[in-house]
């Protein structure tokens, strides 16, 4: 199973982490695996593309893990886009994906 952590500040997202796999199907053949893949990786390629900062990211080189945390001191404009591209790689993992394969997706949202 793929767990998708969310951090949240106050109302701000701050961290995310995904870890784990969804064994929904074959190696090269999985749907969820191939899902939450594009939509985390996006969402990490396109911080740094929208906002000019780049977050702080650590992977395994294997996959099964990726950790993504924004930086300090973004301005009100990079803050209100890293939000707006992390609340929807959330809403797209919890509301589109984990509901249509829940033994292999579960989205969490921290405090």
């Amino acid at each position: 199973m793929i767990q998708a952590t969310f951090k949240e500040q106050g109302e701000d997202m701050v961290a995310m982490t995904v870890e784990g796999h969804a064994m929904s199907a074959e190696y090269g053949q999985d749907l969820v695996c191939a899902a939450v893949s594009t939509l985390t990786i996006s969402m990490v390629n396109n911080l740094e593309r929208l906002t000019g900062v780049r977050p702080l990211v650590e992977q395994e080189p294997e996959g099964g893990y990726l950790y993504c945390e924004l930086p300090q001191g973004l301005s009100d404009a990079q803050k209100q886009v890293a939000q707006i591209l992390m609340k929807n790689c959330y809403l797209a993992l919890k509301e589109d994906v984990a509901k249509s394969a829940p033994e292999s997706l579960q989205v969490i949202l921290i405090h």
